[in-house]
């Protein structure tokens, strides 16, 4: 199937038929990753990490420390 590359603004764009999503199982919002090969583009789902993967990640080093609440002020309930 033939689609027409559009200029976006400053990018160029495409508009992806609906069966060619529908058969890809890509949805409104799901991040794609974009790869230019020999052949031309491949588009296909990004890896995006698990929480799992982002929490075995975390380090002494990138850790936040934990805010201190302080005693309360005003109406607060702590």
């Amino acid at each position: 199937m033939a689609v027409t590359v559009s200029r976006w603004g400053n990018s160029l764009g495409i508009r992806l038929p609906r069966e060619a999503l529908e058969r890809a199982h890509v949805r409104e919002g799901d991040l794609l990753s974009v790869e230019a090969t020999e052949h031309g583009l491949l588009l296909r789902p990004a890896n995006r990490p698990s929480l799992d993967d982002l929490v075995s990640a975390i380090t002494p080093q990138n850790l936040h420390g934990e805010m201190s609440t302080g005693a309360a002020v005003g109406n607060e309930a702590w």
